[in-house]
């Protein structure tokens, strides 16, 4: 294999997570608000409808690095929206937990990853950011002490598009200035962090906890 001289890494699932069920937290703001929200079904409901919505074209991606209208959507398909006594009050809701979430405490990150962002600095490689986020995914990483080894951010809605959009790994390499065989994918998601970057010709490294953590990566250049 060609030699790695950049890893691109995925955010959520990757290294970081919600520090409390997602569910939980909307329960709680919705009580804020006057509705009661059943906890364990919300969380359900949320990961069916954000496992359910389709990639989106280049020309849906906002590029200002705000993507209330993408999440006020999703997050109406996850709660009973009929509960909530009018529609601002709905909205007054959403606003809360759309800032919540660009908080460092509403997020944890995975054990290992620390450490093994310390142990690739061994390594001669760039370590990047590719996330399908918004721009609230700058306060979370820096917030948690992770920016200091992840300088390089490639934020979808600051882009413009996103993955497994094939324009958007091409553009990676473009600034990088690094040939694609180079580029190593780390990340969760089956589509767009492994099948979408091989298809580029990138490398990459799928993360399955907890059968497969970020120690895989260290693996991976140990053997290149």
């Amino acid at each position: 294999m060609p030699k790695v001289r950049a890893i691109v890494f995925d955010v959520g699932g990757t290294l970081i997570c919600p520090a409390r069920p997602v569910g939980e937290t909307y329960a709680e703001f919705a009580c804020r608000h006057g509705v009661k929200l059943p906890a364990e079904a919300i969380t359900l409901a949320f990961s069916a409808a954000f496992k359910g919505s389709p990639p989106r074209a280049k020309n849906t991606v906002p590029s200002n690095g705000d993507d209330r209208a993408w999440w006020k959507d999703l997050v109406r398909r996850s709660v009973p929206v009929e509960g909530f006594a009018s529609p601002q009050v709905f909205d007054d809701f959403f606003e809360a937990v759309y800032l919540h979430y660009a908080k460092p405490e509403a997020w944890e990150v995975y054990p290992e990853v620390a450490e093994v962002l310390e142990a690739l600095r061994d390594y001669p490689v760039d370590l990047v950011v590719l996330s399908n986020w918004d721009s609230r995914v700058h306060p979370v990483l820096d917030g948690h002490g992770l920016g200091e080894y992840l300088h390089h951010r490639f934020v979808s809605t600051e882009l413009g598009w996103e993955k497994p959009d094939p324009a958007i790994y091409r553009h990676v390499g473009e600034v990088l200035k690094l040939p694609a065989g180079s580029l190593l994918s780390v990340g969760d998601h089956q589509r767009n962090d492994v099948e979408a970057p091989r298809k580029a010709g990138w490398q990459a490294v799928q993360i399955e906890r907890p059968k497969r953590d970020l120690w895989a990566v260290v693996s991976a250049l140990k053997r290149r």
